[in-house]
């Protein structure tokens, strides 16, 4: 086989068949940008969504030799071999490439499965031969590439068309290209970061030094240079996107998502993406994880300005408040020394809701009339705090709330404990708050850090010291409701199920039709613990995801009713718990929590 990329953006591209099998052909083609003709004389309910859209056309009846026509691509996906056999014989004495699905021996081509980070594509074939084995490596590769490898390639590119403003060699040129991949790619670890503005200016200035270094040139959206016409100025929203929950993001914050060109988030970000963001908006993730920093802030910041120059409205989602630990102020200080017109919308912080679902008052009448919020880091400053640990000691009406609190607990705790806090003031610290993977403990001053160890709790967390966190047992609302924990999976078409799995504690992510970047995105946030499916379509339409990251091996298949309960062991899903068709909402909480694993 001849492996190749091929670009199918408005390309008249035929899918003969209408069940779940032909709805996977479909999505791949409509994401990409092709004009999708499907023939079948019944679809399954997302593609007659798909035709309702205006995203697909679509011809109710059988096959009667279509595939004789100029199309660019042909896929057969019926269940009827013989059908698919003459689907790919007329194909063929037409010059037209055909996939059969399923069905090596009548293909003129294979889909490879694929990894996308952005621009970037990992393609794994193996002639049609072991699609399952193609899978499970696609699955390897997609927990082992970041979504940082999105901004890498995209930093590779300015680079290139940095290097070519300037005449040189070819030897010169790959010189300079060895220089950039050797410092910005771990090939141990698979990783890679995006080098500083100021790193790229470095290399290209002493590769050759009797050059002058020009900033690539501008280019239009199609890769075209520009006419010298400055685009209009765009405007960048700096969004809070809460603590985690997908529900806290601000009404405000979210018309502004669906407002936008480009998104720019953090890694504690991602999950409140609205899944149905268009497959057109630019995603660059920019998280940082405790240590790592893919994307160093000013490169984050010089992003910021280059999209909005480029006449984008840009949304930067960070995680909690963007003033609150969240070096909001610094970015919007760049974008006003820049003249970029900017906005802040604030955003509701970790440092109150995480503490809230952990059943923790930030303050209390008569108990605690004061709240001080701190980065825990101060704690640990070689060249000297700017806390005042003498005064938080001494204050007995106060909470005191720590961010990024897991390895600087040790040092907090001397720190307090110096400075004259009772050791037996009650502490707690919060993991992951909000979410479906929260969890807590609730201990004293003096045996936090043994607990947090005891229970293994690791960042993103944060501590609370003080009275009010003696109601965290009686106050514990979110760990009593009966789906507390789980997070699930399921199509739009299911969509009116999800208030009463909400109301029941569940994080549901509701995928959308063509599944969207986004909706990847937030399905990889967060471990996923299982998915509800309604019919054999949709267990199909899932099924195509299950490689990404996100999923495991033993999420749980919730199955309303025996068809999809049947298809899903046919796919080779387990656990598979069948549901009664058609439950009232009540009754499937009820079934779903009376059957799942406790947590």
């Amino acid at each position: 086989m001849y492996p190749v990329m091929l670009d199918v953006r408005g390309r008249s591209c035929l899918v003969v068949g209408g069940g779940g099998v032909a709805l996977r052909k479909v999505q791949g083609l409509v994401e990409e940008g092709a004009r999708v003709t499907v023939l079948a004389p019944a679809l399954v309910e997302p593609l007659e969504v798909m035709a309702a859209r205006g995203e697909i056309l679509v011809e109710r009846r059988s096959y009667a030799g279509d595939a004789r026509s100029a199309w660019a691509l042909v896929f057969a996906a019926t269940d009827d071999r013989a059908v698919n056999a003459q689907v790919f014989a007329e194909a063929e004495a037409a010059g037209v490439w055909c996939n059969v699905a399923d069905d090596p021996e009548y293909c003129s081509f294979h889909l490879p499965a694929r990894v996308r980070r952005g621009p970037l594509q990992l393609a794994l074939g193996s002639a049609g031969g072991a699609p399952f084995a193609m899978a499970r490596l696609r699955r390897l590769l997609e927990r082992r590439f970041g979504e940082e490898w999105a901004e890498w390639l995209d930093a590779a590119a300015r680079f290139r068309r940095a290097v070519h403003a300037a005449p040189r060699t070819p030897a010169e040129e790959n010189a300079l290209f060895d220089r950039f991949f050797a410092a910005t790619v771990d090939g141990e670890r698979l990783s890679a970061r995006v080098p500083t503005a100021a790193e790229e200016a470095e290399w290209l200035a002493t590769a050759v030094d009797h050059l002058a270094v020009e900033p690539p040139p501008a280019v239009t959206a199609g890769g075209e240079p520009s006419r010298g016409v400055a685009p209009a100025l765009g405007r960048v929203s700096l969004v809070g996107a809460g603590p985690g929950c997908p529900g806290l993001l601000t009404v405000r914050g979210r018309q502004r998502l669906a407002e936008a060109d480009a998104v720019v988030f953090d890694r504690l970000a991602a999950a409140a993406l609205p899944c149905d963001l268009p497959a057109a908006v630019e995603l660059h993730a920019v998280g940082k994880v405790a240590g790592t920093h893919p994307m160093p802030q000013e490169e984050i910041n010089a992003l910021l300005v280059r999209l909005a120059r480029e006449g984008k409205r840009v949304v930067r989602l960070k995680g909690g408040d963007p003033y609150v630990f969240g070096r909001g102020g610094e970015e919007a200080e760049v974008l006003a020394a820049e003249g970029i017109p900017y906005e802040v919308v604030s955003g509701v912080t970790a440092g109150v809701a995480a503490l809230a679902w952990a059943g923790i008052p930030a303050t209390h009448r008569r108990e605690a009339v004061r709240l001080t919020l701190l980065t825990a880091h101060e704690a640990v400053k070689s060249d000297g705090p700017q806390v005042r640990w003498d005064l938080l000691a001494r204050d007995e009406h106060a909470t005191l709330v720590g961010y990024m609190g897991v390895t600087a607990l040790p040092a907090v705790v001397e720190r307090l404990l110096e400075a004259g806090m009772a050791p037996e003031t009650p502490a707690a610290m919060v993991e992951q708050g909000t979410t479906a993977r929260q969890r807590r403990v609730v201990s004293t001053l003096a045996g936090l850090q043994e607990a947090v160890a005891a229970a293994g709790l690791g960042p993103p967390a944060l501590f609370a010291i003080g009275p009010t966190v003696r109601h965290a047992e009686r106050l514990d609302w979110y760990a009593a409701l009966p789906l507390a924990g789980e997070r699930l999976l399921m199509a739009s078409s299911s969509a009116r199920l999800v208030p009463a799995l909400e109301a029941a504690g569940a994080d549901v992510v509701l995928l959308p039709l063509p599944v969207t970047p986004a909706a990847r995105v937030v399905m990889a946030a967060l471990p996923l613990t299982g998915c509800v499916v309604r019919d054999r379509a949709e267990v199909d339409w899932l099924d195509r995801e299950r490689d990404s990251p996100g999923w495991s091996d033993g999420l749980t298949a919730w199955c309303l009713g025996r068809d999809a309960a049947a298809r899903a062991r046919e796919r080779g899903w387990a656990p598979v718990v069948e549901l009664p068709e058609g439950p009232d909402h009540a009754e499937l909480v009820a079934r779903i929590a009376a059957a799942r694993t406790p947590r």
